[in-house]
């Protein structure tokens, strides 16, 4: 171990907590003990961070296995031409969309309804749309790539939101102590300024 580590150490056990040094006031000890408990907390967090993103994984991989299993892709044939959506009308389609009234099949059952078309779509044009179980219009299944990445998302940002939160209540801590300390030396020095002179 070289000196230059050993004045480290030296210096780092000095300014702990529990040094006796009378110039360490009792905020300052506390201020220590904050940054110990920060970087600790903020450690601690990655694997919690990365534990809640692979629940979240987990659960939009089988959420998405369910939808692949019962959704599917079927064509249907429009019977009219394609219009804006009437945003009094059918829920189902967004207000910001052409729609058309059309008909498809599933498993040999016949359906008719509307439907999400692109914008100039006509009479006869044949689109492809997903559906559900009940053979009903729906989005596509989510794929287990976007599952994944949701899930890295989701702990990166659980783990940045947790550190900002701990970091920032360490700066409050370190900048009333500083208040305080500076407060401190305007007195002492007040009152060194007001001994009589010998």
């Amino acid at each position: 171990m070289t000196s230059a580590q050993v004045g480290l150490m030296l210096r780092l056990w000095r300014g702990a907590p529990w040094s006796r040094n009378p110039l360490m006031g009792g905020f300052h000890r506390l201020e220590i003990v904050a940054v110990a408990v920060t970087l600790t907390f903020v450690l601690l967090m990655i694997p919690v961070a990365a534990a809640i993103g692979t629940v979240y994984y987990a659960n939009s991989s089988e959420r998405a296995q369910s939808e692949r299993d019962t959704r599917q892709r079927v064509v249907a044939v429009l019977l009219e031409d394609s219009r804006p959506a009437d945003p009094d009308g059918d829920p189902r389609i967004p207000r910001a969309s052409d729609y058309a009234t059309a008909h498809w099949s599933v498993d040999g059952v016949e359906h008719t309804g509307p439907l999400q078309t692109p914008a100039g779509a006509t009479a006869g044009q044949e689109i492809t749309v997903w559906v559900d179980a009940d053979a009903l219009p729906t989005t596509a299944p989510q794929s287990g790539t976007h599952a994944g990445l949701d899930g890295v998302a989701l702990a990166v940002t659980v783990w940045f939101l947790s550190a900002g939160t701990a970091v920032t209540v360490l700066y409050v801590v370190h900048r009333i102590g500083l208040r305080r300390r500076m407060a401190q030396w305007d007195r002492e020095w007040e009152a060194a300024d007001h001994r009589p002179s010998r």
